[in-house]
């Protein structure tokens, strides 16, 4: 029994081995690592970065998208009417209720 427990414990203490050990990978929000120096090169100068910015402004505010205009109906609103009346006449129900 002694053995056995002596071999528990090894084995135990072999797998256990790394789960203190720390992770690779940063945690949320950590990258890059936090010894890490950050060192960006870039050919762009503050100003050409505003001016295209001012070129492509963003979709803001109310009725910003350009809709493109519905072309104009050739059917009237009688002949419409019309053609509803003759439809409820002869069996057609628009789906109403709950079941709609």
């Amino acid at each position: 029994m002694k053995k056995l427990n002596t071999t528990l414990a090894a084995a135990a203490l072999l797998l256990s081995g790394t789960a203190f050990a720390g992770s690779l990978q940063p945690a949320a929000g950590e990258a890059p690592f936090a010894g890490q120096d950050v060192v960006l090169a870039s050919s762009l100068q503050r100003q050409d970065v505003r001016a295209d910015a001012a070129r492509q402004l963003p979709a803001a505010g109310e009725l910003s998208a350009q809709a493109t205009p519905e072309p104009a109906s050739s059917v009237t609103r009688a002949e419409v009417r019309a053609a509803t009346r003759q439809a409820l006449a002869q069996g057609f129900h628009p789906a109403s209720g709950e079941a709609a």
